[in-house]
C-alpha cells in the first residue's frame, strides 16, 4: 500500500472509531450529570467560598420564579457549584404566593452576586424574562429554569468558545432523566453555521431533523444579540401576557438575527420535568392566543424568500400536525378561522413539501370537521 493509501485509510478508521466512541462519552456525561443533579438537590456545596459581587460580570443568569420554593435552592447550587465564578444572578419573582421569595432573600445573604426583582403583579415568563434581561450588565445570558440545574463546566465551556472564536450564539444538549420529548437533545452537528445559510437549516435541518425548537434553556446568547432580538418581538407580546410559546417567539428571532450559531457537544442542563408547571397544565384560551401570536411573528418575518416562505411552512407543518391540542379547538372557531386565513396566504411553491402540505390540509380539513359536528 502506497502512502496515499495508508493515510486515507488512517483517516477513515480515525473517524469510524471518533464517530463510535461519541456514545460512550455521552453517557459517561449523563451519568455524571445525575450525581451532579443528586449533590445539588441535596443542597450540597462543593465550594463554599463566599460569593462576592461581581461588578462587571461576564455572564448573566436570568431566571423568572413563580411558585417555585421546592427548587429554588438546588437550582441555585447547580450555579454555585459551577467552576465558573465570574457571574451575576438575577432572579425575578413573577408575584409568587408560596415561600419562593424567603428563599431568595436566604440565599441572596450568602450569595452577593444574586440580584433579586420583584414584579407587582404576575407578568408571565416572557415579560420577566426580558425585564431581567435589560438589567444584566453580562457580556453574555443563559435563561435556565429554577426548577432545572446546569451541568458544572457549561458556562466554562460556553464562555470559551463564545470567546476564541467570536461566537454569538451557542447552542449546547440538554438531558431529562424521564421519557420525554427532551431527554437528549442531539446536536451531532459540532461546528458553526452562518447566515444565510442558518436560514436554511432551520428547516431543512443539518445533521438531524432540523434546528427549529421553542426551548431556551440551552442556548448561550450575547447580551447585544438579546436586546436586537427583544425590539424585534415587542411588538408581539406587549399586548397580551405570554405563558405559551414564549420561549418559542425570542428562540425563533435567535435563528433570524444571529450571525452564527455554533453547537456545543456537552450536555449542559438537565431539565426536570413538573406536572405543576404551566406548559403541563394548559390554559386553552390563552394557549391558542399566545400560539397566534407566535404564528404571527414568523408569518411577517418569514415572507420575502422562497427558503423564508418554505420556513412558514415548515413552522405551521410542525405546530400544526404535531400539535394534538389543536384538535381540542371545537370552541375556538374564530382562532381556526384566523390561521386558515394565514395559510392561505402562504405560498407554497417548493416540491419538497408537496407531502408535508397534505398532510397539513389533512389535519386542517379534520379540525374543520369538528368545528361542524
Amino acid at each position: 500500500m502506497n502512502l496515499n493509501g495508508f493515510l486515507k485509510c488512517f483517516s477513515i478508521s480515525t473517524l469510524i472509531l471518533s464517530n463510535f466512541f461519541q456514545v460512550p462519552k455521552i453517557f459517561f456525561e449523563i451519568d455524571n450529570i445525575k450525581k451532579y443533579y443528586e449533590l445539588c438537590k441535596k443542597g450540597i456545596l462543593i465550594n463554599k467560598n463566599h460569593f462576592e459581587k461581581v461588578s462587571n460580570p461576564k455572564i448573566s443568569i436570568i431566571s423568572p420564579v413563580y411558585n417555585r420554593e421546592k427548587h429554588l435552592t438546588k437550582f441555585i447550587r447547580s450555579i454555585q457549584n459551577q467552576n465558573f465564578k465570574d457571574l451575576e444572578i438575577i432572579l425575578i419573582d413573577d408575584f409568587s404566593t408560596d415561600k419562593s421569595i424567603n428563599i431568595i432573600k436566604k440565599l441572596k445573604k450568602d450569595d452577593k452576586r444574586i440580584t433579586f426583582l420583584k414584579n407587582k403583579r404576575n407578568k408571565g415568563t416572557l415579560i420577566s424574562r426580558n425585564i431581567a434581561g435589560l438589567k444584566a450588565k453580562g457580556e453574555f445570558l443563559i435563561f435556565p429554569d429554577p426548577d432545572d440545574i446546569i451541568s458544572s463546566n457549561i458556562l466554562t465551556k460556553c464562555y470559551s468558545t463564545a470567546k476564541k472564536y467570536n461566537y454569538e450564539f451557542i447552542r449546547f444538549h440538554m438531558y431529562c432523566e424521564n421519557k420525554y420529548v427532551f431527554s437528549l437533545i442531539p446536536n451531532t452537528i459540532g461546528k458553526i453555521v452562518y447566515q444565510p445559510d442558518l436560514r436554511k437549516h432551520l428547516i431543512y435541518g443539518l445533521g438531524h431533523n432540523s434546528m427549529v425548537d421553542g426551548i431556551l434553556n440551552n442556548k448561550f446568547v450575547s447580551r447585544l444579540l438579546f436586546i436586537k432580538c427583544l425590539n424585534s418581538i415587542n411588538e408581539y407580546y406587549l399586548n397580551q401576557k405570554m405563558i405559551y410559546f414564549e420561549d418559542g417567539l425570542i428562540n425563533f428571532s435567535f435563528y433570524l438575527n444571529a450571525k452564527s450559531l455554533y453547537f456545543l457537544r456537552n450536555i449542559g442542563y438537565y431539565y426536570f420535568l413538573n406536572s405543576d408547571s404551566i406548559s403541563q397544565n394548559r390554559q386553552y384560551n390563552s394557549y391558542f392566543e399566545n400560539f397566534f401570536t407566535f404564528l404571527k411573528f414568523v408569518f411577517e418575518n418569514t415572507k420575502n424568500t422562497l427558503v423564508e416562505k418554505n420556513m412558514t411552512f415548515y413552522i405551521l407543518h410542525n405546530y400544526v400536525t404535531r400539535n394534538e391540542v389543536l384538535y381540542n379547538i371545537t370552541k375556538y372557531s374564530k382562532i381556526y378561522n384566523r390561521v386558515i386565513n394565514e395559510i392561505s396566504k402562504c405560498d407554497f411553491i417548493s416540491s419538497a413539501f408537496s407531502n408535508k402540505l397534505k398532510n397539513l390540509k389533512k389535519v386542517l380539513l379534520t379540525i374543520k370537521r369538528l368545528h361542524k359536528a
